[in-house]
């Protein structure tokens, strides 16, 4: 995700900590990206393939056409969602408890120091895989936080 400012403050109550899954976007940021460069390397492999049969579309140029960036929009979501189920599962199975928190993200939390759910995330497999589905703290780890003294 980004290691900008969190999309909202979580407070966790004392001895917690808390993670925010990202699950996507507003419809209007999510095509916004499909449609504009910087892509990521697959979609702009997508787009130079789709390229060939598609006069609308210059890779080199940096432009797409609508339906070939909604199709692209559409498998980033399915995978981008199925990734975020791997890693709620991972959360869960770590004893972490998760809610909805609208819009657009869950919430998990867990009675530990944000240490201590680094360490047992990192064993289980489960840190890598959040990088890319929770905000990032300016360490490069997913952004979590503490209710709490310490940490």
């Amino acid at each position: 995700m980004s290691t900008e400012a969190p999309v909202a403050v979580v407070t966790p109550p004392q001895g917690v900590v808390a993670v925010r899954v990202m699950l996507f976007g507003s419809a209007s940021e999510e095509l916004r990206r499909a449609l504009h460069p910087p892509w990521p390397r697959w979609m702009r492999r997508l787009y130079s393939m789709e390229e060939r049969s598609s006069a609308g579309i210059d890779v080199s140029e940096g432009e797409t056409t609508i339906p070939a960036a909604l199709s692209a929009l559409g498998n980033h979501l399915r995978h981008h969602l199925d990734l975020a189920a791997f890693v709620t599962q991972g959360l869960e199975d770590c004893g972490f408890e998760l809610e909805l928190d609208p819009p657009d993200a869950v919430l998990a939390t867990a009675r530990m120091t944000p240490a201590a759910a680094r360490d047992l995330l990192d064993r289980q497999g489960v840190a890598g895989p959040m990088c890319a589905v929770c905000e990032l703290d300016s360490s490069g780890w997913p952004r979590m936080w503490y209710g709490g003294d310490g940490a």
